[in-house]
């Protein structure tokens, strides 16, 4: 697919509960419509679910030929660790962000946004549900 012109949007919020995790994504693209995707993991941590979907949502949004993105996330630490104001001090968080940053220069243009949980009740709606459906087939996670 070619490349889009115009700010696409991305809502991000992975959760995590005893049945496992869900990694959602909201994608807006300029034009219209809406891309909706729920995905179930194996059991992570609340912010690696939070890293595992924003770099699923990443990924799918520049496969879509986005060039310009802007990625809204209700975890204030994510947001802070990607934006470069709160130090990381897991390694595998660091990888994580690693991988993120990495993701991130592929777009022309980026931007990552705190946004308050109440603005992100559709992204989290789809992240519960991926998180709370029990199923054999488990997908892997995005980046270890």
């Amino acid at each position: 697919m070619g490349t889009s012109s115009g700010v696409w949007t991305f809502f991000t919020d992975g959760a995590s509960n005893v049945k496992g995790s869900g990694l959602d994504i909201v994608l807006k693209p300029p034009t219209s419509g809406m891309i909706r995707q729920s995905i179930k993991t194996a059991k992570l941590t609340n912010n690696e679910a939070e890293y595992e979907d924003m770099i699923a949502g990443l990924e799918l949004a520049k496969g879509l030929g986005a060039e310009v993105i802007e990625a809204k996330c209700d975890s204030l630490l994510v947001v802070n660790q990607v934006n470069g104001n709160f130090e990381v001090r897991e390694e595998r968080m660091q990888r994580y962000l690693d991988k993120i940053q990495v993701t991130l220069h592929r777009f022309k243009e980026w931007t990552l946004v705190h946004i308050p949980q109440e603005q992100n009740s559709e992204a989290d709606a789809l992240a519960n549900l991926g998180s709370s459906i029990e199923n054999d087939d488990i997908l892997p996670k995005v980046f270890v």
